[in-house]
Protein backbone atom coordinates (compact mmCIF):
# COMPACT_ATOMS: atom_id res chain seq x y z
CA UNK A 1 0.00 0.00 0.00
CA UNK A 2 2.68 2.53 0.96
CA UNK A 3 3.99 2.02 -2.85
CA UNK A 4 0.52 2.80 -4.11
CA UNK A 5 0.47 5.66 -2.12
CA UNK A 6 3.66 7.26 -2.96
CA UNK A 7 2.77 6.84 -7.06
CA UNK A 8 -0.61 8.39 -6.22
CA UNK A 9 1.18 11.49 -4.63
CA UNK A 10 3.93 11.70 -7.43
CA UNK A 11 0.73 11.81 -9.61
CA UNK A 12 -1.39 14.72 -7.01
CA UNK A 13 2.08 16.70 -7.48
CA UNK A 14 2.25 17.00 -10.84
CA UNK A 15 -1.51 17.08 -12.06
CA UNK A 16 -3.50 18.54 -9.42
CA UNK A 17 -2.55 22.03 -9.53
CA UNK A 18 -1.82 22.27 -13.18
CA UNK A 19 -5.32 20.72 -14.63
CA UNK A 20 -8.41 22.09 -15.08
CA UNK A 21 -10.08 18.68 -14.55
CA UNK A 22 -8.85 19.08 -10.62
CA UNK A 23 -9.91 22.69 -9.86
CA UNK A 24 -12.53 21.96 -7.14
CA UNK A 25 -11.41 22.32 -3.85
CA UNK A 26 -13.11 18.61 -3.16
CA UNK A 27 -13.32 16.15 -5.35
CA UNK A 28 -12.67 12.31 -6.09
CA UNK A 29 -10.13 10.58 -8.30
CA UNK A 30 -9.66 7.13 -8.90
CA UNK A 31 -6.36 6.04 -9.99
CA UNK A 32 -5.10 2.76 -10.53
CA UNK A 33 -7.97 0.82 -9.60
CA UNK A 34 -8.16 2.82 -6.08
CA UNK A 35 -10.54 5.47 -5.64
CA UNK A 36 -9.32 8.78 -3.34
CA UNK A 37 -11.15 11.70 -1.91
CA UNK A 38 -9.42 14.64 -1.86
CA UNK A 39 -9.35 18.13 -0.29
CA UNK A 40 -7.33 20.96 -1.77
CA UNK A 41 -6.21 23.17 1.12
CA UNK A 42 -4.00 26.55 1.01
CA UNK A 43 -0.50 24.37 1.95
CA UNK A 44 -1.55 20.66 1.57
CA UNK A 45 -3.82 18.00 -0.35
CA UNK A 46 -5.88 15.96 2.49
CA UNK A 47 -6.19 12.64 0.68
CA UNK A 48 -8.69 9.93 1.65
CA UNK A 49 -8.13 6.70 1.52
CA UNK A 50 -11.21 4.40 3.14
CA UNK A 51 -10.80 6.08 6.59
CA UNK A 52 -7.40 7.29 6.63
CA UNK A 53 -6.61 10.76 5.84
CA UNK A 54 -2.71 11.72 4.39
CA UNK A 55 -1.15 15.55 3.92
CA UNK A 56 0.27 15.54 1.07
CA UNK A 57 2.24 19.19 1.12
CA UNK A 58 1.80 21.51 -1.84
CA UNK A 59 4.65 22.07 -4.24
Amino acid sequence: MQIELAAFANYALNTFDYSADFEDDAFAVTYEGVRYYVERKRNHFNIHLGSTRHKLPRC
